[in-house]
Protein backbone atom coordinates (compact mmCIF):
# COMPACT_ATOMS: atom_id res chain seq x y z
CA UNK A 1 0.00 0.00 0.00
CA UNK A 2 1.31 3.45 -0.99
CA UNK A 3 1.03 6.24 1.56
CA UNK A 4 -0.34 9.49 0.03
CA UNK A 5 -0.40 12.18 2.69
CA UNK A 6 -1.51 14.86 2.40
CA UNK A 7 -4.16 13.95 -0.18
CA UNK A 8 -4.25 16.49 -3.00
CA UNK A 9 -7.01 16.78 -5.61
CA UNK A 10 -6.83 19.41 -8.34
CA UNK A 11 -9.70 19.71 -10.79
CA UNK A 12 -9.19 21.23 -14.22
CA UNK A 13 -12.11 23.50 -15.03
CA UNK A 14 -12.88 24.82 -18.56
CA UNK A 15 -12.05 28.45 -19.25
CA UNK A 16 -14.97 30.83 -19.39
CA UNK A 17 -15.67 32.01 -22.94
CA UNK A 18 -18.26 34.35 -24.35
CA UNK A 19 -21.04 32.73 -26.38
CA UNK A 20 -21.38 33.60 -30.06
CA UNK A 21 -24.55 34.02 -32.07
CA UNK A 22 -26.12 31.12 -33.95
CA UNK A 23 -25.04 30.09 -37.44
CA UNK A 24 -27.08 31.48 -40.31
CA UNK A 25 -29.81 29.27 -41.76
CA UNK A 26 -31.81 29.98 -44.91
CA UNK A 27 -35.08 28.20 -45.71
CA UNK A 28 -36.22 27.95 -49.33
CA UNK A 29 -39.82 27.16 -50.23
CA UNK A 30 -40.67 26.27 -53.82
CA UNK A 31 -41.91 23.68 -56.28
CA UNK A 32 -40.22 20.44 -57.31
CA UNK A 33 -40.95 18.37 -60.41
CA UNK A 34 -42.07 14.77 -60.67
CA UNK A 35 -38.58 13.41 -61.38
CA UNK A 36 -37.28 14.83 -58.10
CA UNK A 37 -36.95 12.21 -55.39
CA UNK A 38 -37.94 14.51 -52.52
CA UNK A 39 -41.24 14.04 -50.72
CA UNK A 40 -43.46 17.12 -50.91
CA UNK A 41 -43.95 18.99 -47.65
CA UNK A 42 -40.93 17.41 -45.93
CA UNK A 43 -38.07 19.53 -44.58
CA UNK A 44 -34.74 18.78 -46.26
CA UNK A 45 -31.98 20.23 -44.13
CA UNK A 46 -28.34 21.08 -44.65
CA UNK A 47 -28.34 20.79 -48.43
CA UNK A 48 -24.87 19.93 -49.71
CA UNK A 49 -22.59 21.92 -52.01
CA UNK A 50 -22.40 19.12 -54.59
CA UNK A 51 -25.66 19.98 -56.40
CA UNK A 52 -27.67 17.64 -54.21
CA UNK A 53 -30.71 19.82 -54.83
CA UNK A 54 -30.88 18.61 -58.44
CA UNK A 55 -31.84 14.96 -57.88
CA UNK A 56 -33.94 15.89 -54.84
CA UNK A 57 -36.13 18.49 -56.50
CA UNK A 58 -35.46 17.93 -60.20
CA UNK A 59 -32.74 19.91 -61.95
CA UNK A 60 -35.16 22.07 -63.96
CA UNK A 61 -37.47 22.79 -61.03
CA UNK A 62 -38.09 26.19 -59.50
CA UNK A 63 -36.73 25.06 -56.12
CA UNK A 64 -33.51 23.57 -57.51
CA UNK A 65 -32.88 26.84 -59.34
CA UNK A 66 -33.34 28.84 -56.13
CA UNK A 67 -30.89 26.71 -54.16
CA UNK A 68 -28.42 26.57 -57.04
CA UNK A 69 -28.36 30.39 -57.28
CA UNK A 70 -27.77 30.74 -53.54
CA UNK A 71 -25.04 28.09 -53.49
CA UNK A 72 -23.23 29.86 -56.33
CA UNK A 73 -22.71 32.77 -53.92
CA UNK A 74 -22.61 31.13 -50.51
CA UNK A 75 -21.27 27.66 -49.76
CA UNK A 76 -20.80 28.43 -46.08
CA UNK A 77 -24.22 29.06 -44.59
CA UNK A 78 -26.67 26.28 -43.83
CA UNK A 79 -29.51 25.96 -46.36
CA UNK A 80 -32.73 23.96 -45.93
CA UNK A 81 -35.73 23.56 -48.22
CA UNK A 82 -39.38 22.54 -48.23
CA UNK A 83 -40.39 21.18 -51.66
CA UNK A 84 -43.96 21.40 -52.91
CA UNK A 85 -45.62 19.60 -55.80
CA UNK A 86 -47.58 21.43 -58.45
CA UNK A 87 -51.24 21.65 -57.52
CA UNK A 88 -53.31 18.96 -59.20
CA UNK A 89 -55.62 21.53 -60.78
CA UNK A 90 -52.85 23.98 -61.74
CA UNK A 91 -52.20 25.27 -65.24
CA UNK A 92 -48.77 25.93 -66.70
CA UNK A 93 -47.91 29.35 -68.15
CA UNK A 94 -47.27 29.39 -71.88
CA UNK A 95 -45.81 31.85 -74.36
CA UNK A 96 -45.03 31.95 -78.05
CA UNK A 97 -42.10 33.28 -80.03
CA UNK A 98 -43.04 33.16 -83.71
CA UNK A 99 -40.52 33.56 -86.52
CA UNK A 100 -41.45 34.24 -90.14
CA UNK A 101 -39.60 34.73 -93.42
CA UNK A 102 -36.28 33.46 -94.79
CA UNK A 103 -32.88 34.98 -94.03
CA UNK A 104 -31.44 37.07 -96.85
CA UNK A 105 -28.23 37.89 -94.96
CA UNK A 106 -26.20 36.27 -92.23
CA UNK A 107 -27.04 37.36 -88.69
CA UNK A 108 -27.79 36.31 -85.14
CA UNK A 109 -30.96 36.30 -83.05
CA UNK A 110 -30.79 36.08 -79.26
CA UNK A 111 -33.63 34.69 -77.16
CA UNK A 112 -33.64 35.09 -73.38
CA UNK A 113 -36.06 33.01 -71.30
CA UNK A 114 -36.16 34.00 -67.65
CA UNK A 115 -32.46 34.73 -67.16
CA UNK A 116 -30.04 36.62 -69.38
CA UNK A 117 -27.12 35.00 -67.51
CA UNK A 118 -28.33 31.40 -67.51
CA UNK A 119 -30.88 31.02 -70.28
CA UNK A 120 -29.92 33.14 -73.29
CA UNK A 121 -29.86 31.23 -76.58
CA UNK A 122 -27.86 32.36 -79.61
CA UNK A 123 -29.41 31.45 -82.98
CA UNK A 124 -27.08 31.93 -85.96
CA UNK A 125 -28.91 32.55 -89.21
CA UNK A 126 -27.31 31.90 -92.58
CA UNK A 127 -28.38 33.38 -95.89
CA UNK A 128 -30.78 31.15 -97.94
CA UNK A 129 -30.68 28.23 -95.48
CA UNK A 130 -32.35 29.79 -92.41
CA UNK A 131 -36.12 29.73 -92.63
CA UNK A 132 -38.65 30.40 -89.90
CA UNK A 133 -38.92 26.65 -89.37
CA UNK A 134 -35.17 26.03 -89.09
CA UNK A 135 -34.78 28.97 -86.69
CA UNK A 136 -37.63 27.60 -84.58
CA UNK A 137 -35.99 24.17 -84.60
CA UNK A 138 -32.68 25.73 -83.52
CA UNK A 139 -34.39 27.45 -80.57
CA UNK A 140 -36.09 24.22 -79.49
CA UNK A 141 -32.78 22.36 -79.72
CA UNK A 142 -30.99 24.99 -77.63
CA UNK A 143 -33.68 24.93 -74.95
CA UNK A 144 -33.73 21.12 -74.88
CA UNK A 145 -29.94 21.05 -74.47
CA UNK A 146 -30.14 23.45 -71.50
CA UNK A 147 -30.13 21.14 -68.49
CA UNK A 148 -31.50 23.83 -66.15
CA UNK A 149 -34.12 25.34 -68.46
CA UNK A 150 -37.37 26.52 -66.89
CA UNK A 151 -39.53 25.75 -69.97
CA UNK A 152 -40.18 23.12 -72.60
CA UNK A 153 -40.47 24.10 -76.25
CA UNK A 154 -42.31 22.84 -79.35
CA UNK A 155 -41.86 24.30 -82.84
CA UNK A 156 -44.53 24.35 -85.51
CA UNK A 157 -43.28 25.95 -88.77
CA UNK A 158 -41.44 28.70 -86.88
CA UNK A 159 -43.95 29.24 -84.09
CA UNK A 160 -42.27 28.08 -80.88
CA UNK A 161 -44.62 27.45 -77.97
CA UNK A 162 -42.94 27.59 -74.57
CA UNK A 163 -44.47 25.92 -71.51
CA UNK A 164 -43.30 26.53 -67.95
CA UNK A 165 -41.97 23.34 -66.35
CA UNK A 166 -43.59 24.13 -63.00
CA UNK A 167 -47.30 24.86 -63.12
CA UNK A 168 -48.84 27.82 -61.32
CA UNK A 169 -48.62 31.61 -61.22
CA UNK A 170 -44.84 31.81 -61.02
CA UNK A 171 -44.54 30.82 -64.69
CA UNK A 172 -46.28 34.03 -65.69
CA UNK A 173 -43.25 35.90 -64.36
CA UNK A 174 -40.76 34.19 -66.72
CA UNK A 175 -39.35 36.92 -68.98
CA UNK A 176 -39.23 36.48 -72.75
CA UNK A 177 -36.86 38.74 -74.69
CA UNK A 178 -35.88 38.51 -78.35
CA UNK A 179 -33.13 40.68 -79.84
CA UNK A 180 -30.96 40.83 -82.93
CA UNK A 181 -31.73 41.71 -86.55
CA UNK A 182 -31.56 39.34 -89.51
CA UNK A 183 -32.58 40.57 -92.93
CA UNK A 184 -35.65 38.69 -94.14
CA UNK A 185 -36.64 37.40 -90.67
CA UNK A 186 -39.30 38.91 -88.46
CA UNK A 187 -40.53 37.68 -85.10
CA UNK A 188 -43.20 38.27 -82.50
CA UNK A 189 -43.17 37.68 -78.74
CA UNK A 190 -46.38 37.00 -76.83
CA UNK A 191 -44.86 36.87 -73.33
CA UNK A 192 -45.78 34.23 -70.76
CA UNK A 193 -49.31 33.96 -69.37
CA UNK A 194 -52.03 31.53 -68.35
CA UNK A 195 -50.27 30.02 -65.34
CA UNK A 196 -52.79 29.41 -62.55
CA UNK A 197 -53.17 27.89 -59.08
CA UNK A 198 -50.17 27.66 -56.79
CA UNK A 199 -49.64 24.78 -54.34
CA UNK A 200 -51.55 24.79 -51.08
CA UNK A 201 -49.58 26.29 -48.19
CA UNK A 202 -51.78 24.88 -45.43
CA UNK A 203 -49.66 23.76 -42.47
CA UNK A 204 -46.56 24.48 -44.56
CA UNK A 205 -44.35 25.43 -41.62
CA UNK A 206 -45.38 22.65 -39.23
CA UNK A 207 -42.31 20.68 -40.30
CA UNK A 208 -39.77 23.26 -39.10
CA UNK A 209 -40.75 22.99 -35.43
CA UNK A 210 -38.52 25.22 -33.33
CA UNK A 211 -35.76 25.64 -35.93
CA UNK A 212 -34.74 29.24 -36.38
CA UNK A 213 -34.29 30.66 -39.88
CA UNK A 214 -32.78 34.12 -40.19
CA UNK A 215 -34.05 34.24 -43.79
CA UNK A 216 -36.93 32.47 -45.50
CA UNK A 217 -37.18 32.79 -49.30
CA UNK A 218 -40.60 32.55 -50.94
CA UNK A 219 -41.62 32.51 -54.61
CA UNK A 220 -43.03 35.90 -55.55
CA UNK A 221 -46.58 34.81 -56.40
CA UNK A 222 -47.22 32.71 -53.29
CA UNK A 223 -49.63 34.12 -50.72
CA UNK A 224 -47.39 35.45 -47.95
CA UNK A 225 -49.96 35.36 -45.12
CA UNK A 226 -48.59 32.19 -43.54
CA UNK A 227 -45.00 33.39 -43.89
CA UNK A 228 -45.64 36.77 -42.29
CA UNK A 229 -47.76 35.20 -39.54
CA UNK A 230 -45.01 32.71 -38.72
CA UNK A 231 -42.27 35.35 -38.49
CA UNK A 232 -44.37 37.90 -36.63
CA UNK A 233 -45.06 35.24 -34.01
CA UNK A 234 -41.33 34.55 -33.70
CA UNK A 235 -40.06 38.12 -33.31
CA UNK A 236 -40.40 38.28 -29.52
CA UNK A 237 -40.79 34.93 -27.77
CA UNK A 238 -40.18 33.67 -24.26
CA UNK A 239 -36.89 31.96 -23.47
CA UNK A 240 -35.73 31.65 -27.09
CA UNK A 241 -34.44 33.51 -30.15
CA UNK A 242 -36.45 32.66 -33.28
CA UNK A 243 -36.74 35.88 -35.29
CA UNK A 244 -36.01 36.06 -39.01
CA UNK A 245 -36.99 37.85 -42.21
CA UNK A 246 -39.17 36.59 -45.06
CA UNK A 247 -37.98 37.70 -48.48
CA UNK A 248 -39.55 37.87 -51.93
CA UNK A 249 -38.65 39.51 -55.21
CA UNK A 250 -41.63 40.64 -57.31
CA UNK A 251 -41.93 42.01 -60.85
CA UNK A 252 -44.66 44.57 -61.46
CA UNK A 253 -45.34 48.24 -62.08
CA UNK A 254 -44.20 50.78 -59.50
CA UNK A 255 -47.84 51.52 -58.66
CA UNK A 256 -48.68 47.87 -57.98
CA UNK A 257 -45.50 47.35 -55.96
CA UNK A 258 -46.33 50.40 -53.84
CA UNK A 259 -49.76 48.92 -53.16
CA UNK A 260 -48.14 45.60 -52.23
CA UNK A 261 -45.68 47.29 -49.88
CA UNK A 262 -48.34 49.39 -48.19
CA UNK A 263 -50.40 46.27 -47.52
CA UNK A 264 -47.65 45.03 -45.17
CA UNK A 265 -46.23 46.63 -42.04
CA UNK A 266 -43.74 44.32 -40.40
CA UNK A 267 -40.03 44.22 -39.65
CA UNK A 268 -40.12 40.52 -40.53
CA UNK A 269 -40.91 40.82 -44.24
CA UNK A 270 -39.01 42.44 -47.11
CA UNK A 271 -39.98 42.96 -50.75
CA UNK A 272 -37.55 43.53 -53.59
CA UNK A 273 -39.30 45.32 -56.44
CA UNK A 274 -38.36 44.58 -60.06
CA UNK A 275 -39.83 46.76 -62.80
CA UNK A 276 -42.06 45.07 -65.37
CA UNK A 277 -41.29 45.75 -69.02
CA UNK A 278 -43.84 45.26 -71.79
CA UNK A 279 -42.50 46.03 -75.24
CA UNK A 280 -42.84 44.31 -78.60
CA UNK A 281 -39.85 42.01 -78.14
CA UNK A 282 -39.18 42.45 -74.41
CA UNK A 283 -41.74 41.16 -71.96
CA UNK A 284 -40.78 40.59 -68.35
CA UNK A 285 -38.42 41.92 -65.69
CA UNK A 286 -36.07 44.89 -65.99
CA UNK A 287 -33.45 42.85 -64.13
CA UNK A 288 -33.55 39.86 -66.48
CA UNK A 289 -33.61 37.10 -63.91
CA UNK A 290 -36.27 34.91 -62.32
CA UNK A 291 -37.80 36.60 -59.28
CA UNK A 292 -37.20 33.57 -57.04
CA UNK A 293 -33.53 33.49 -58.09
CA UNK A 294 -33.04 37.18 -57.27
CA UNK A 295 -34.55 36.66 -53.80
CA UNK A 296 -32.30 33.63 -53.30
CA UNK A 297 -29.20 35.63 -54.22
CA UNK A 298 -30.15 38.42 -51.80
CA UNK A 299 -30.66 35.83 -49.04
CA UNK A 300 -27.32 34.18 -49.80
CA UNK A 301 -25.40 37.45 -49.53
CA UNK A 302 -27.23 38.42 -46.33
CA UNK A 303 -26.36 35.09 -44.71
CA UNK A 304 -22.75 35.31 -45.88
CA UNK A 305 -22.42 38.80 -44.37
CA UNK A 306 -23.58 37.49 -40.99
CA UNK A 307 -21.45 34.32 -41.00
CA UNK A 308 -18.37 34.62 -38.80
CA UNK A 309 -15.16 34.65 -40.84
CA UNK A 310 -16.84 34.35 -44.27
CA UNK A 311 -15.02 36.14 -47.08
CA UNK A 312 -17.28 39.02 -48.14
CA UNK A 313 -14.61 41.24 -49.71
CA UNK A 314 -16.27 41.24 -53.12
CA UNK A 315 -19.54 42.53 -51.68
CA UNK A 316 -18.33 45.46 -49.53
CA UNK A 317 -16.28 48.60 -50.06
CA UNK A 318 -13.68 47.90 -47.40
CA UNK A 319 -10.81 50.22 -48.33
CA UNK A 320 -11.37 52.14 -45.10
CA UNK A 321 -11.96 49.09 -42.90
CA UNK A 322 -10.01 45.89 -43.46
CA UNK A 323 -11.91 44.01 -40.78
CA UNK A 324 -15.09 44.42 -42.81
CA UNK A 325 -13.71 42.01 -45.43
CA UNK A 326 -14.98 39.17 -43.26
CA UNK A 327 -18.48 38.29 -42.13
CA UNK A 328 -19.86 38.16 -38.63
CA UNK A 329 -22.34 39.95 -36.42
CA UNK A 330 -20.32 43.18 -36.79
CA UNK A 331 -21.54 43.33 -40.40
CA UNK A 332 -25.11 43.73 -39.11
CA UNK A 333 -24.50 47.47 -38.93
CA UNK A 334 -22.65 47.74 -42.27
CA UNK A 335 -24.82 49.21 -45.04
CA UNK A 336 -26.44 46.90 -47.56
CA UNK A 337 -26.59 49.65 -50.15
CA UNK A 338 -23.91 49.42 -52.88
CA UNK A 339 -23.60 45.65 -52.39
CA UNK A 340 -22.68 44.24 -55.81
CA UNK A 341 -24.67 41.37 -57.37
CA UNK A 342 -22.19 39.87 -59.82
CA UNK A 343 -24.57 37.12 -60.96
CA UNK A 344 -27.18 39.59 -62.20
CA UNK A 345 -26.86 41.34 -65.56
CA UNK A 346 -27.17 45.16 -65.68
CA UNK A 347 -30.50 46.58 -66.80
CA UNK A 348 -30.84 48.05 -70.27
CA UNK A 349 -31.07 51.84 -70.48
CA UNK A 350 -34.56 53.23 -70.04
CA UNK A 351 -35.94 50.21 -68.22
CA UNK A 352 -35.07 51.21 -64.65
CA UNK A 353 -37.42 52.76 -62.12
CA UNK A 354 -37.23 56.56 -62.10
CA UNK A 355 -35.78 58.39 -59.10
CA UNK A 356 -39.28 59.53 -58.13
CA UNK A 357 -40.59 55.94 -58.31
CA UNK A 358 -37.72 54.70 -56.14
CA UNK A 359 -38.57 57.27 -53.46
CA UNK A 360 -42.24 56.23 -53.52
CA UNK A 361 -41.31 52.55 -53.39
CA UNK A 362 -39.03 53.22 -50.43
CA UNK A 363 -41.86 55.02 -48.61
CA UNK A 364 -44.01 51.92 -49.16
CA UNK A 365 -41.31 49.61 -47.78
CA UNK A 366 -40.14 48.18 -51.12
CA UNK A 367 -36.43 48.16 -51.95
CA UNK A 368 -34.76 48.01 -55.35
CA UNK A 369 -31.56 46.88 -57.00
CA UNK A 370 -30.22 48.97 -59.85
CA UNK A 371 -27.31 49.72 -62.17
CA UNK A 372 -24.16 51.27 -60.79
CA UNK A 373 -23.05 54.60 -62.25
CA UNK A 374 -21.06 52.98 -65.05
CA UNK A 375 -23.82 50.46 -65.80
CA UNK A 376 -21.39 47.57 -65.39
CA UNK A 377 -23.00 45.86 -62.39
CA UNK A 378 -26.23 45.56 -60.44
CA UNK A 379 -25.95 47.01 -56.93
CA UNK A 380 -28.33 47.33 -54.00
CA UNK A 381 -30.09 50.51 -53.04
CA UNK A 382 -31.27 51.09 -49.48
CA UNK A 383 -32.70 47.78 -48.28
CA UNK A 384 -36.00 48.22 -46.50
CA UNK A 385 -38.39 46.06 -44.57
CA UNK A 386 -42.11 46.75 -44.87
CA UNK A 387 -42.24 48.23 -41.33
CA UNK A 388 -43.52 51.80 -41.40
CA UNK A 389 -45.62 52.53 -38.29
CA UNK A 390 -45.91 51.29 -34.73
CA UNK A 391 -48.99 49.60 -33.25
CA UNK A 392 -50.61 53.02 -32.74
CA UNK A 393 -50.04 53.91 -36.43
CA UNK A 394 -47.36 56.46 -35.57
CA UNK A 395 -44.54 56.75 -38.10
CA UNK A 396 -41.61 54.77 -36.73
CA UNK A 397 -38.13 54.13 -38.20
CA UNK A 398 -37.09 51.56 -35.57
CA UNK A 399 -37.21 48.64 -38.03
CA UNK A 400 -37.48 50.53 -41.32
CA UNK A 401 -34.14 49.33 -42.67
CA UNK A 402 -32.89 45.75 -42.73
CA UNK A 403 -29.65 46.89 -41.08
CA UNK A 404 -31.67 48.13 -38.08
CA UNK A 405 -33.35 44.73 -37.79
CA UNK A 406 -30.06 42.86 -38.19
CA UNK A 407 -28.34 45.10 -35.64
CA UNK A 408 -31.02 44.92 -32.95
CA UNK A 409 -31.55 41.19 -33.49
CA UNK A 410 -27.86 40.38 -33.11
CA UNK A 411 -27.53 42.59 -30.02
CA UNK A 412 -30.46 40.78 -28.46
CA UNK A 413 -29.07 37.35 -29.39
CA UNK A 414 -25.59 38.11 -28.04
CA UNK A 415 -26.97 39.29 -24.70
CA UNK A 416 -29.41 36.36 -24.52
CA UNK A 417 -26.78 33.70 -25.25
CA UNK A 418 -24.31 35.08 -22.74
CA UNK A 419 -26.82 35.64 -19.93
CA UNK A 420 -27.88 32.02 -20.42
CA UNK A 421 -24.31 30.80 -20.06
CA UNK A 422 -23.05 33.14 -17.35
CA UNK A 423 -25.96 32.58 -14.99
CA UNK A 424 -26.78 28.99 -15.94
CA UNK A 425 -26.47 27.69 -12.37
CA UNK A 426 -26.49 30.61 -9.98
CA UNK A 427 -27.77 31.58 -6.56
CA UNK A 428 -29.54 34.93 -6.31
CA UNK A 429 -29.08 37.38 -3.46
CA UNK A 430 -29.78 40.98 -2.51
CA UNK A 431 -26.68 40.89 -0.33
CA UNK A 432 -23.02 40.40 -1.05
CA UNK A 433 -21.74 37.49 -3.08
CA UNK A 434 -19.35 35.07 -1.36
CA UNK A 435 -16.04 34.50 -3.11
CA UNK A 436 -15.69 31.21 -4.99
CA UNK A 437 -19.41 30.55 -4.80
CA UNK A 438 -21.80 30.58 -7.75
CA UNK A 439 -23.85 33.63 -6.87
CA UNK A 440 -25.35 36.71 -8.45
CA UNK A 441 -26.70 40.01 -7.17
CA UNK A 442 -27.74 43.25 -8.82
CA UNK A 443 -24.18 44.56 -8.96
CA UNK A 444 -22.80 41.40 -10.56
CA UNK A 445 -25.56 41.35 -13.17
CA UNK A 446 -25.14 45.06 -13.96
CA UNK A 447 -21.37 44.72 -14.33
CA UNK A 448 -21.82 41.75 -16.65
CA UNK A 449 -24.34 43.59 -18.86
CA UNK A 450 -22.03 46.61 -19.06
CA UNK A 451 -19.26 44.24 -20.16
CA UNK A 452 -21.50 42.82 -22.87
CA UNK A 453 -22.38 46.34 -24.00
CA UNK A 454 -18.68 47.13 -24.27
CA UNK A 455 -18.16 44.01 -26.41
CA UNK A 456 -20.99 45.06 -28.69
CA UNK A 457 -19.54 48.55 -29.00
CA UNK A 458 -15.83 47.90 -29.39
CA UNK A 459 -15.61 44.41 -30.95
CA UNK A 460 -18.84 44.13 -32.91
CA UNK A 461 -19.61 47.84 -33.64
CA UNK A 462 -23.34 47.32 -33.12
CA UNK A 463 -23.77 49.72 -30.17
CA UNK A 464 -22.24 53.16 -29.88
CA UNK A 465 -18.78 53.34 -28.32
CA UNK A 466 -17.25 55.93 -26.02
CA UNK A 467 -17.76 57.20 -22.50
CA UNK A 468 -20.94 59.16 -23.25
CA UNK A 469 -22.64 56.15 -24.86
CA UNK A 470 -21.50 53.82 -22.10
CA UNK A 471 -22.78 56.21 -19.42
CA UNK A 472 -26.09 56.49 -21.29
CA UNK A 473 -26.44 52.71 -21.22
CA UNK A 474 -25.58 52.57 -17.49
CA UNK A 475 -27.98 55.38 -16.60
CA UNK A 476 -30.82 53.64 -18.45
CA UNK A 477 -30.10 50.18 -17.05
CA UNK A 478 -32.65 49.02 -14.49
CA UNK A 479 -32.41 45.68 -12.66
CA UNK A 480 -35.05 44.37 -10.25
CA UNK A 481 -34.68 41.18 -8.22
CA UNK A 482 -37.52 39.02 -6.93
CA UNK A 483 -35.89 36.45 -4.66
CA UNK A 484 -39.13 34.64 -3.88
CA UNK A 485 -39.70 33.92 -7.57
CA UNK A 486 -36.01 33.65 -8.40
CA UNK A 487 -36.61 36.26 -11.08
CA UNK A 488 -34.57 39.13 -12.48
CA UNK A 489 -36.25 41.87 -14.52
CA UNK A 490 -33.98 43.99 -16.68
CA UNK A 491 -34.79 47.13 -18.66
CA UNK A 492 -32.14 48.72 -20.85
CA UNK A 493 -31.71 51.12 -23.74
CA UNK A 494 -28.99 50.27 -26.24
CA UNK A 495 -27.92 53.12 -28.56
CA UNK A 496 -27.18 51.38 -31.87
CA UNK A 497 -24.85 52.20 -34.73
CA UNK A 498 -26.68 53.21 -37.94
CA UNK A 499 -25.59 53.88 -41.53
CA UNK A 500 -24.44 57.02 -43.34
CA UNK A 501 -27.24 57.45 -45.87
CA UNK A 502 -27.04 61.08 -46.94
CA UNK A 503 -24.50 63.91 -47.14
CA UNK A 504 -25.67 67.51 -47.56
CA UNK A 505 -23.15 70.27 -48.21
CA UNK A 506 -23.27 73.91 -49.25
CA UNK A 507 -20.51 75.23 -51.49
CA UNK A 508 -20.12 78.94 -52.00
CA UNK A 509 -17.96 80.16 -54.87
CA UNK A 510 -15.48 83.02 -54.57
CA UNK A 511 -13.83 85.23 -57.20
CA UNK A 512 -10.96 86.37 -55.05
CA UNK A 513 -8.85 85.02 -52.20
CA UNK A 514 -7.93 88.53 -51.00
CA UNK A 515 -10.98 89.16 -48.81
Amino acid sequence: MTIKVPAVTINIIPAYQKEQNDEQRILFVGQKIASGTATPGVLYDNLDNANGQDPLFGKTSMLAGMVRAAKAINKVSRMDAIPLSDDGSAAAATGTIAFSGTATANGTIFVTIGSVVNHTYELDCVTTSSTATTIGDALVAAITADTTTTVTAVNTTGSVVLTAINKGLEGNKISLVVSGTVAGITYTNSGMSGGATNPSLTNLFNVIGGIRYQTIVFPSTYTVTSLVSLLNGRFNVDNNILDGIGLISYTDTAANLITMGNAQNTQNFAIHGNKIVSESFYKGSAILELDAVIASEIAAIRALRLTDGADISQYVFSANGNLDNFGGIAISSLPYFNTTFYNLFPMFIGREFTDAEIISLKDAGVFVLGNNRTRTNIIAGEVMTTYKTDAASNEDVSFKYMEYVDTSSNIREYIYNNLKTRFANSRLTNGDVIPNRIMANKQIIAAYLIGLYNDLATIYVLTQAGEDARNFFIQNLSITLDLAAGKITIAMITPIVTQLREINAAMQIAFSTNS
